[in-house]
C-alpha cells in the first residue's frame, strides 16, 4: 500500500512538474524576464512586476495597440546590462524597440536578427562596441527606421542593410565603422548618415544625393558629394631610391598644399585681430546685458502676460519700451561676450550673424517661460530675433546637443518655427529664432482686447487650427524618431505671423530636457498618461492640440495650463459633457458664433474632443486630425483640399 501511495505521489509530482514546462510565458512573464537582465539604477521599471494589478499595456515605457504589446520605449532612463533576446521574441506583434541614451555596453546582443518583426530599432547614444553581423539585417524585412548612431562600433558596416528595402532611415555617424560603404540603392530612404567614422574609398553614387554633412569626418572617402575630394588612382610609388622628377599632378598638389597653409596662417592671423579689436571694444563701449532668448513662444508670451493667468482678461501687455524689458547700461554685454562667442548657425533663411551682430544689437528682456528666459534683439541690419536663454538642458553633451539642433534647423513648413542658431555651454544654452511680433495665441486670445483679438473671426480660427494641424503634422513625419515630436505644444507655444498664420515654436526639445525636468516644464506630460504612468507618445501631442482647438473653439482658457488646476476653465470635461448632451452651441465663444457657422464651429469642437480621449489608443493620428480640420476649412472658405496633401 505504501508503495502504492509512493508511485502516486511520484506521478503526481511529474504531472505538475510537465504542467508548469508547458505552461504559456505571459507577456507580464516576458517582461520581468526582460527586466531581470537590465541594471535599472533608478527604478524606472519598478511597475513590471507579475504581482502587479493592472495589465502590462499599463506598465511603463510599454506601447500597446488593442491590447497587444507592439513596442517598448525605455530611452533616457540610464539602463545598462544584457538584453534577454529571448523574452523579447515572445512578442509577436513587436514593431518598434527604444534604448537610446542608456549605458548599453558590449556587442550588440545575440539573437537580435529573431525580431523579424521590428520596423524600428532605435539604439543612440549608448556604449556598444565591436562588430555588427554581417546579416544581422537579413531577416528584418519590415524594418523602416535603423539608428545605431554614437555608439562604439567597428569594423565594416553589413552589407546586409542593402537587403531590407522598406528603410526610411540610417543613422550611423559617430562609431568607428571602417573600409568601404556597402552599394546599395533603396529607393524608400530618405535619411542617411555615415559621418565622422573610418570609413574609407568612393561614396556609392545612389548615396550621393544625401549632400556632404552625411559623410563628413571619414578622411578617406572621396567622390561626390564630396566636390573637393576626387577618387583619383596614385601613382606606385617608385621601385628605385632615387630621386624621381615630379609630375604636373603632384606639382599641382603641392601647390594646392602651399595653399592650404597659407589660408590657415591666413585664418588665424584674421581670428586674433578679430580678437584683439573685440577686446578694445569691451573696454570702451557698453554691452547687451543677457542677450540670449529663444523663440520660445511661452517665454516671449510671457512678457505680455502674468506668468500664471487665470483667464480671459487677466493678461496685461507690457511696453515694449517699458522699464521692465530694459536694463541699465552697466550690465549690458556681459553675456553675450561671455556666451556668444561660438554662436553656431544652423539655418541661413534670413541671413548669418554672429558675436559682433550681438554685440551690437539693441536688447530687451521678453519674460521668463518654463524653459528658461527670453529676449528680443535687433540687430544692425534690421533683423529682430528672439533668443532664448536655457540652463535646464545639460542631459546630453556637446555632440548630442549639435545633432539635435541640427536636425531641427533643416526643418522647413510655413508653420514651423525654424531655430536660425545656438550657442552651447555646459551651463546654459542659448537658441536663436525669429522674432514674431504679434506674439502667441494665448495672449492675442484671452489677454488682448484690441483689434489683433476683434480679427480673430471664426474664419481666422479656422485658419489657425488647420495650420497648427498642418505643422504638427509635418513634426511627426520629421521627428518621428522622438518619443514625443513636440512635446510642449500649447497656445502659448503657437505664435501669429502678421496674417494670423500660425508658426509652431519649442518642438523637438523633449529630446534634451531631462525626465524630472520635462515632467515639470513639458505639457505633453500633463495629459492622463503623462500625469499616471510618466509615459509621452505622439499622441501625448494629439492631446495637446485636441486642448489649443478646444480653445479656439471656446474662447476659454484651459485649466490644464495651469500647475495647481485652479483658475481657467476644464475644457476637456466640459466638451465631453456638452456633446453627450447635445448642447455643443453652449461651448462656442459668443465673439464668433452665428447661425452660419455653428455647424462648422461643433464639428471642430468635436475634432478637439476626440484628441483629449484619456486612452491613448483611442486618440486620432495627427494626419487624420489635419485631414478633418482640412475639410472644416473647406467647407468654410471652399478652399481645394489638394492643399493638404502639398503641406502635410
Amino acid at each position: 500500500m505504501k508503495r502504492q501511495m509512493a508511485i502516486a505521489f511520484i506521478f503526481y509530482l511529474l504531472i505538475i512538474h510537465q504542467t508548469a514546462i508547458s505552461a504559456p510565458m505571459t507577456d507580464a512573464d516576458a517582461l520581468v524576464l526582460l527586466k531581470e537582465s537590465i541594471v535599472d539604477p533608478d527604478h524606472a521599471l519598478s511597475s513590471w512586476s507579475t504581482s502587479s494589478p493592472h495589465s502590462p499595456c499599463s506598465w511603463f515605457g510599454v506601447i500597446c495597440v488593442s491590447g497587444i504589446i507592439t513596442g517598448l520605449r525605455l530611452a533616457n532612463l540610464g539602463l545598462s546590462g544584457d538584453i534577454n533576446v529571448d523574452a523579447l521574441t515572445h512578442f509577436k506583434s513587436l514593431r518598434s524597440i527604444s534604448l537610446n541614451n542608456n549605458n548599453f555596453a558590449g556587442p550588440l546582443p545575440p539573437g537580435l536578427a529573431r525580431l523579424s518583426t521590428m520596423k524600428s530599432l532605435f539604439l543612440s547614444y549608448n556604449r556598444f562596441s565591436g562588430e555588427v553581423p554581417k546579416e544581422i539585417f537579413t531577416s528584418m524585412k519590415n524594418l523602416k527606421k535603423l539608428w545605431v548612431d554614437h555608439n562604439q562600433f567597428s569594423g565594416p558596416i553589413p552589407a546586409s542593410i542593402s537587403s531590407v528595402t522598406k528603410l526610411i532611415e540610417i543613422r550611423l555617424e559617430n562609431n568607428a565603422f571602417d573600409g568601404a560603404i556597402p552599394s546599395f540603392d533603396i529607393s524608400s530612404l530618405k535619411s542617411f548618415n555615415v559621418s565622422n567614422n573610418r570609413l574609407a574609398g568612393p561614396i556609392p553614387p545612389p548615396l550621393a544625393r544625401y549632400g556632404a554633412s552625411s559623410f563628413a569626418g571619414n578622411p578617406d572617402l572621396c567622390g561626390q558629394p564630396l566636390s573637393s575630394t576626387s577618387c583619383l588612382v596614385l601613382p606606385p610609388p617608385p621601385t628605385s631610391p632615387e630621386a624621381v622628377e615630379p609630375t604636373e599632378e603632384q606639382g599641382t598638389n603641392g601647390n594646392n598644399l602651399g595653399i592650404v597653409v597659407g589660408v590657415v596662417v591666413a585664418v588665424v592671423a584674421f581670428v586674433a585681430i578679430i580678437a584683439f579689436f573685440c577686446g578694445r571694444r569691451r573696454q570702451r563701449q557698453e554691452k547687451i546685458d543677457t542677450i540670449a532668448t529663444a523663440g520660445s513662444a511661452e517665454a516671449m508670451e510671457s512678457a505680455a502676460a502674468p506668468a500664471a493667468p487665470v483667464g480671459p482678461g487677466t493678461l496685461q501687455k507690457q511696453s515694449s519700451s517699458g522699464s521692465s524689458h530694459k536694463r541699465s547700461g552697466s550690465n549690458r554685454g556681459t553675456a553675450a561676450a561671455r556666451v556668444a562667442a561660438d554662436l553656431t548657425m544652423i539655418n541661413d533663411g534670413r541671413g548669418t550673424f554672429g558675436l559682433t551682430d550681438l554685440m551690437k544689437a539693441t536688447a530687451e528682456v521678453l519674460g521668463n517661460g518654463g524653459l528658461g528666459s527670453a529676449y528680443k534683439a535687433t540687430m544692425a541690419n534690421g533683423l529682430t530675433v528672439a533668443v532664448k536663454r536655457m540652463r535646464d538642458m545639460n542631459r546630453v553633451g556637446k555632440e548630442a546637443f549639435d545633432g539635435e539642433m541640427r536636425r531641427l534647423g533643416k526643418l522647413q513648413h510655413p508653420n514651423v518655427l525654424t531655430p536660425l542658431a545656438y550657442h552651447y555651454r555646459k551651463e546654459e544654452k542659448l537658441i536663436v529664432s525669429e522674432y514674431v511680433p504679434k506674439g502667441s495665441l494665448r495672449y492675442v486670445l484671452h489677454g488682448d482686447r484690441g483689434t489683433d483679438h476683434q480679427a480673430l473671426d471664426w474664419p481666422t480660427r479656422v485658419k489657425i487650427a488647420r495650420g497648427i494641424a498642418r505643422g504638427m503634422a509635418y513634426l511627426h513625419t520629421e521627428l518621428a524618431v522622438l518619443d514625443v515630436p513636440h512635446g510642449n505644444l500649447k497656445s502659448a507655444n503657437v505664435l501669429l505671423a502678421n496674417d494670423f498664420e500660425p508658426l509652431i515654436a519649442d518642438h523637438g526639445l523633449a529630446a534634451l530636457v531631462g525626465a524630472a525636468q520635462a515632467s515639470q516644464v513639458m505639457f505633453a506630460y500633463r495629459t492622463p498618461e503623462g500625469m499616471q504612468h510618466h509615459l509621452v507618445s505622439p499622441k501625448s501631442d494629439v492631446y495637446c492640440l485636441g486642448i489649443v482647438i478646444l480653445e479656439l473653439v471656446t474662447g476659454k482658457f484651459p485649466s490644464q495650463y495651469m500647475n495647481n488646476t485652479k483658475g481657467g476653465t476644464d475644457v476637456v470635461q466640459w466638451a465631453a459633457s456638452a456633446i453627450a448632451e447635445k448642447r455643443e452651441a453652449e461651448l462656442l465663444d459668443k465673439d464668433t458664433a452665428a447661425s452660419d457657422v455653428t455647424e462648422h464651429m461643433a464639428r471642430l469642437l468635436r475634432v478637439g474632443a476626440a484628441c483629449v480621449e484619456a486612452n491613448p489608443e483611442e486618440r486620432p493620428e495627427v494626419a487624420e486630425v489635419a485631414q478633418l480640420i482640412e475639410e472644416i476649412a473647406s467647407a468654410v472658405a471652399g478652399e481645394p483640399r489638394q492643399v493638404a496633401e502639398e503641406l502635410l
